[in-house]
């Protein structure tokens, strides 16, 4: 390691994709009797624009060193490399009121030698700081390194953890991308490295309100810099710092990287633990023979076990995974299951499909223990004990699923649900409650609550296997994906949300703006944004011209309907930067004809409206006129009822079918049309049929014929389009993700 000096700043253009100091965030309110901390997302970095801005982020090298770059990764695209350099941003904390804590979620990798270096030689770096904050004469300082080292040297005191003189954590890896979340609080703090938890302190001999209110204060964030030894070469990408305490959904592991044709994104609600299988770093670990394989569709990469052995084969999960129900005493654990691969329900009998115990494997695998059935059954027996017997059922008797009715039965993906609170427990499949057990909380047989005091003690945490005692069952071969553990009992509604979202359709195409345009393009003015939350990237169209402005969509998106014979349109919208509802009056939110820019665009056509109206003329037309309309009238929303008044993000949903038209704002419908299908002015199926004549297809703009109704400034985000007729429940499934 080379000794930090204070080198002279050398100005480099860097990028970062985040609003002005004046947006990173807003004075509290003058506080009342009591002020709840409010989680709030204070600034991001993405690293996605052509090029950094020196106005934004400043940037420096070390002596013989090199100022930060910004480079194309595999993975994750563009993001920040720092090689004998460092950054420093405006605080962003600033300009708000922290109350319990500061936070930070980021990817860093750090590099490995290459193949001609001597890797023998090579240190990983714990040293260095990846991010710190420094007050203006450089005499206080708190940094946070790669070994989970957070220092502090204020003029109110010290404090210090993790120091790597003293012990190496092995907290992130070189040579791969983690996803890293900490929160500072008032009494402590914690890491989590890739959604497990690596650090949780409670400080009793610091008061740590004075690291936070310290790193609220100081005038800027540094990346790669405030420790007292330079970094190695590392990367970074998406930093953004929130005050206070963040929750579960920041410290989940978003689905990052690569062009994708699906939404990503943690599953509603948030997750102490959620994998997919679809990143090799998980946190989880085959034990025997199963494997990782490509299903494909909606499930993608899943973990395929071994059937046919006892305690054999199975997939390790994270040890600290039935840890964080101690305050809430709630638990749910959901996860998809197939048993297209594992033979006869008789295979499978009394397999365990989730299974967790104090270590393993053992012959017995006494207690503590917690056992989930496959035939829908449940034991527990940890700091007391519960067998879940016919006297607690609340119909007075186990249902057993098995052989007649195995729920696998037809090697198809099925949704298992287990909740459990002090009192009760109850197993879902699909949604549907098959077993619920209520039980007094306290005596013999009777104890639940041991999972949530003493969750911590069922480390060896088995998916697939690992029957408990000397139970004779073996390890069934069942696929699984999307394994979740929440601290809360799930309700039903909330069961059914996660199934029905897994159940979409896959739009053939999609676009959320997170690299960029993508595959669109942008004609005239407009911008991509980035307005933060859960909206990330956004495209912001310029309105106020008519045939402008808008962004151009790939030509092929409308031509995937010919089999089916259905379509569906769903995208954001918001008007805040748009005006009033006068200035986008008819404005076309959806279009698309055969060629274009043209000045009366004529047929082939589609056009949606922004107050909810429709046409189409595309081999055969459809007005869809007042008398098609299910309620003898089409309403058209604007000025009183304009459903973008409020300045905030709504989803418009079109669907079409060969005799049906309908129109969602946020999952409600608000116009529907039935035609014949036939005939001058009752023809839809030429969006059908003809879908690949629509080639230019423009989203906020580019009016049709003659009519002079300017291009919107509307921003939209997550457009999608789908070659199914979306229902209602399926687009109130898309509203409540974002929601």
């Amino acid at each position: 390691m080379k000794t930090r000096k204070w080198p002279a700043i050398c100005l480099a253009i860097l990028t970062m994709c985040m609003g002005s100091c004046q947006d990173w965030g807003q004075m509290d309110p003058i506080p009342g009797n009591q002020v709840l901390p409010k989680l709030e997302l204070v600034a991001n970095l993405t690293f996605d624009d052509e090029e950094l801005n020196p106005e934004e982020i400043q940037t420096f090298a070390y002596p013989d060193g090199d100022i930060p770059i910004l480079v194309t990764d595999e993975a994750l695209g563009q993001v920040l490399e720092l090689s004998g350099g460092y950054a420093r941003i405006f605080n962003p904390l600033n300009k708000v009121k922290v109350q319990d804590g500061v936070s930070l979620t980021f990817w860093m990798k750090q590099a490995v030698p290459e193949e001609d270096e001597d890797a023998s030689a090579f240190e990983q770096d714990v040293t260095g700081a990846i991010f710190s904050f420094e007050n203006a004469n450089s005499t206080q300082r708190m940094f946070f390194t790669a070994n989970g080292w957070l220092n502090y040297e204020g003029v109110d005191g010290s404090y210090e953890d993790n120091n790597p003189a003293d012990a190496k954590t092995g907290l992130m890896s070189a040579g791969e991308w983690h996803y890293v979340a900490i929160s500072v609080k008032n009494n402590g703090y914690f890491v989590y490295v890739d959604g497990l938890k690596k650090i949780e302190k409670t400080v009793s001999d610091f008061d740590c309100s004075k690291i936070v209110q310290f790193m609220a204060s100081v005038p800027y964030l540094y990346i790669g810099y405030g420790s007292d030894t330079e970094n190695q070469k590392w990367q970074l990408d998406d930093l953004s710092v929130y005050r206070n305490t963040i929750t579960s959904k920041e410290i989940v592991v978003p689905k990052k990287g690569g062009d994708s044709s699906v939404e990503g994104g943690e599953l509603y609600p948030g997750q102490v633990f959620f994998s997919d299988f679809e990143r090799e770093n998980d946190g989880t670990t085959i034990y025997g023979k199963g494997s990782f394989t490509d299903f494909g569709g909606n499930f993608g990469r899943v973990f395929q076990n071994v059937g046919g052995a006892q305690r054999s084969n199975y997939l390790i999960l994270p040890e600290d995974v039935l840890s964080h129900s101690a305050e809430t005493k709630e638990l749910s654990i959901g996860v998809w299951v197939n048993a297209a691969n594992a033979g006869a329900s008789s295979d499978y009998m009394w397999a365990p499909l989730f299974s967790a115990y104090a270590s393993g494997p053992a012959t017995d695998n006494g207690t503590p223990m917690f056992i989930c059935q496959y035939r829908g059954i449940l034991q527990v027996n940890c700091n007391g004990w519960c067998d879940f017997t016919d006297a607690q059922n609340v119909n007075q008797v186990n249902g057993v699923y098995h052989d007649a009715t195995d729920w696998l039965a037809d090697k198809s993906w099925h949704y298992y649900t287990v909740t459990l609170t002090e009192t009760n427990a109850k197993v879902y499949f699909d949604g549907v409650l098959k077993n619920e057990w209520n039980v007094s909380g306290s005596g013999d047989g009777n104890v639940i609550g041991g999972l949530f005091s003493n969750g911590s003690d069922l480390k060896y945490i088995c998916l697939g296997g690992n029957q408990a005692w000397n139970w004779g069952d073996n390890d069934p071969g069942f696929m699984f994906d999307d394994i979740a553990i929440y601290n809360k009992a799930l309700t039903k509604a909330e069961i059914d949300n996660i199934i029905a979202y897994k159940k979409l359709p896959t739009p053939t195409y999609f676009n959320d703006f997170e690299k960029g345009v993508g595959n669109a393009t942008i004609y005239g003015a407009g911008t991509i944004e980035r307005p933060g939350g859960a909206w990330g990237n956004v495209f912001q169209n310029v309105g106020g011209a008519l045939r402008s402005n808008y962004l151009v969509l790939p030509e092929d998106a409308l031509s995937h309907t010919a089999d089916t014979k259905q379509l569906t349109v769903a995208v954001w919208v918001n008007s805040e930067n748009a005006g009033a509802s006068a200035d986008y009056m008819w404005a076309p939110l959806f279009m698309a004809y055969g060629s274009g820019p043209a000045t009366d665009n004529g047929a082939p056509m589609l056009a949606c409206q922004y107050r909810g109206v429709l046409q189409v003329n595309c081999s055969g037309w459809c007005d869809f006129t007042d008398a098609q309309n299910t309620a003898g009238v089409n309403v058209a929303y604007h000025d009183a009822t304009d459903w973008l008044a409020d300045k905030d993000w709504h989803l418009y949903t079109v669907v079409f079918t060969e005799t049906n038209a309908k129109v969602y704002f946020d999952g409600v419908l608000k116009n529907e049309w039935n035609v014949s299908g036939s005939g001058d002015g009752n023809v839809i199926a030429g969006l059908f049929s003809n879908g690949s004549d629509l080639k230019y297809i423009c989203l906020g703009g580019n009016q049709a014929w003659n009519w002079g109704d300017n291009d919107p400034g509307f921003a939209f985000d997550h457009i999608s389009i789908y070659n199914a007729a979306l229902t209602q429940e399926q687009i109130k499934v898309l509203v409540s993700r974002k929601k």
